[in-house]
């Protein structure tokens, strides 16, 4: 049952108009649970091997879910009393004050994010006078009084860290390295760190959510635009053969999301002030790969021969 099935209709309609609760039916409901639990399901199997009892999880969800609901679900003019956000929640008024009063507002990070070193490599990437003819990088200089400079880009890239701070997170995650004459070279052109675990364990929490929020954008917005959101797959590759796909599927998704990286920088309005005007949006483009392990389905014994079947299936929105 839903959290308002056992409210009379004019509770509930009371409710609504109090607090501004937006309620969806059983059905909409459980199809969230069920997606929930199945997005949750391999992070849970690597908490487990990690040693992370459920308690821990348990206790960022409350803190996520008070979050949450007091900063994004609030009513324009109206302040976020303990009470409204018990209902939202299901939590009870005395642990949403303590977790209010505790501080769940997390504090904004002052390293060099993922997002930061993105956007540095692309204004790299973008600078005519930084590559070759090919559009590969060209090593430039740390720092120059004319021409392209590592710490031009960093400055144009944000102001709350420095340059050699900035420097010293690459050449430590292996995403560049400095080179004689000072000179800074980038080893990918697309920031994925080499080593370091607190690194890509920081893209978990950023393209997840975006990927999800696409797909619960095409659910939901039904008068909005739907989102590229497609999937291609087969389920009877050989290992043998998968490795080959691993590696040409790199190569065509590296030079795919490069065209992708141009056409975003040409409409970016840092990159380019003749770029159409409007209300600031964030948007992008990811690609990625899944492979594992298929369990073949019990078939029924036959007595005669069959020429095995190959099977693909194609998602969208």
């Amino acid at each position: 049952m839903g959290a308002w099935a056992g409210f009379p209709p004019r509770l509930r309609a009371h409710r609504r108009a109090r607090y501004g609760v937006c309620v969806r039916n059983d059905a909409v409901s459980e199809g969230l649970l069920r997606g929930a639990a199945a997005t949750l399901r391999p992070l849970v199997k690597r908490l487990l091997e990690a040693g992370v009892p459920f308690g821990r999880l348990e206790a960022g969800l409350r803190e996520l879910f008070v979050e949450v609901a007091e900063r994004e679900l609030a009513i324009p003019g109206r302040p976020q009393t303990d009470s409204r956000l018990a209902l939202l929640t299901g939590l009870n008024r005395k642990e949403v004050r303590r977790l209010r009063v505790g501080g769940t507002t997390r504090a904004a990070p002052t390293s060099f994010s993922r997002n930061q070193a993105a956007a540095l490599i692309s204004r790299w990437m973008a600078d005519r006078r930084a590559t070759d003819r090919a559009g590969k990088p060209r090593p430039i200089p740390y720092q120059a009084d004319r021409g392209p400079s590592f710490v031009k880009l960093a400055r144009a890239t944000t102001v709350d860290l420095p340059p050699r701070a900035m420097l010293d997170e690459l050449l430590r995650t292996g995403a560049a390295e400095l080179r004689q004459g000072n000179l800074v070279a980038l080893r990918e052109t697309a920031y994925v760190p080499t080593r370091g675990q607190p690194e890509k364990l920081a893209m978990l929490a950023e393209d997840p959510a975006e990927f999800i929020e696409t797909m619960l954008g095409n659910i939901f917005d039904e008068e909005a635009e739907a989102l590229l959101q497609r999937k291609v797959f087969y389920d009877n590759l050989g290992a043998a053969g998968a490795a080959r796909v691993r590696r040409e599927m790199r190569r065509e998704g590296e030079r795919f999301l490069r065209r992708v990286d141009r056409l975003l920088a040409k409409h970016d309005r840092d990159r380019n002030p003749h770029a159409a005007g409007g209300d600031r949006r964030y948007a992008g483009m990811g690609v990625y790969y899944f492979e594992a392990p298929r369990t073949p389905e019990k078939r029924r014994t036959v007595h005669r021969i069959r020429t095995p079947r190959r099977s693909t299936k194609e998602h969208r929105s």
